[in-house]
């Protein structure tokens, strides 16, 4: 049986396309290389041409060791790393984040002081485990994550779980390095809604988590088409230290359910917790679904007439 092999050209890639009988693997597969986002588009395009005689392969090389195993060690070596990512960063942005609210000279802590600390400490840890588990720190954007399916039900849930584990973490550390007194200054002044009241304060959650998950959204979206922004996680810093400027005297600003979650495991809830789980899951939810079927961008396009360069026939 004669074989073909094609160059093809898509986004400005080389890939070599092989006909049925051409490459390795069952059925005598070919071989793509380049981008995974690239390979996988181009392996669509030609299952949707409905050529019988072309059978593509895509064949991705390893980009470390955890990828070059394979079955179920490759499996839990990936989920395990993510799993401790999320648990490591959120306990970081609770410990250092909410650490920024103790009281100054006896004052209670401005403004400032969290929206900068918030802020940076997102910037560092999306840079440092965003490559492990996409540094999500908050089961609100798991649940964008969910919703915009990017994360299957277990993985979300195993997410939430570790976040929630590493933020009680956190505060925990926190309490045992600083005296009781600036501990119960912090549950007050950092997990209470303002004088708008619980429902109100609610809605303000709402609106800015909703805000913060329509950024997880456009990135998501932009990684997907091969898009890699190296300030990403610059914007998302910037984003909370916002976020936290516009909403933090009505409703404390947290945005994050496990950020809330921790103080009042380790010193007891308060009757308006609900706010901070109620407000930005909802904010999370509603914002999701809007970008994804009412704001998201179409795909891009295939290629109509993609150059082909035939090679010598081989018998």
């Amino acid at each position: 049986m004669q074989s073909q092999n094609h160059f093809k050209f898509n986004e400005g890639v080389l890939y070599v396309v092989c006909t049925e009988g051409a490459g390795p693997g069952p059925g005598g597969g070919g071989r793509v290389s380049g981008p995974r986002w690239a390979r996988s588009q181009l392996c669509r395009d030609a299952r949707a041409s409905r050529s019988p005689a072309t059978v593509i392969h895509e064949h991705t090389m390893p980009a470390n060791v955890s990828e070059s195993r394979s079955g179920v060690s490759s499996f839990l070596s990936r989920w395990w790393r993510a799993l401790l990512s999320e648990l490591v960063s959120t306990a970081l942005l609770v410990l250092l984040g909410v650490a920024s609210l103790l009281p100054v000279d006896g004052a209670p802590a401005p403004l400032t002081h969290p929206a900068l600390a918030f802020g940076c400490v997102v910037v560092a840890n999306v840079e440092a485990f965003g490559p492990s588990s996409g540094a999500h720190m908050n089961p609100a954007v798991t649940l964008a994550a969910l919703l915009d399916r990017r994360l299957a039900p277990l993985p979300a849930l195993c997410y939430v779980l570790v976040q929630l584990l590493g933020a009680t973490l956190g505060f925990a550390l926190l309490m045992a390095l600083t005296p009781d007194t600036f501990v119960g200054d912090v549950i007050v002044g950092g997990n209470a809604p303002g004088s708008v009241g619980p429902v109100a304060a609610a809605a303000v959650e709402a609106l800015l988590t909703g805000v913060l998950a329509l950024l997880c959204c456009g990135v998501w979206r932009a990684h997907e088409q091969g898009k890699e922004d190296p300030a990403v996680s610059i914007k998302f810093g910037l984003t909370i230290a916002g976020l936290i400027y516009a909403g933090g005297v009505m409703s404390s600003a947290c945005l994050n359910p496990a950020r809330s979650f921790a103080p009042a495991v380790l010193q007891g809830f308060r009757s308006d917790h609900w706010v901070y789980w109620v407000g930005p899951l909802g904010g999370s939810a509603l914002a999701t679904l809007l970008h994804r079927y009412a704001l998201r961008p179409p795909p891009l396009a295939p290629l109509a007439q993609p150059e082909e360069l035939p090679l010598n026939d081989k018998p």
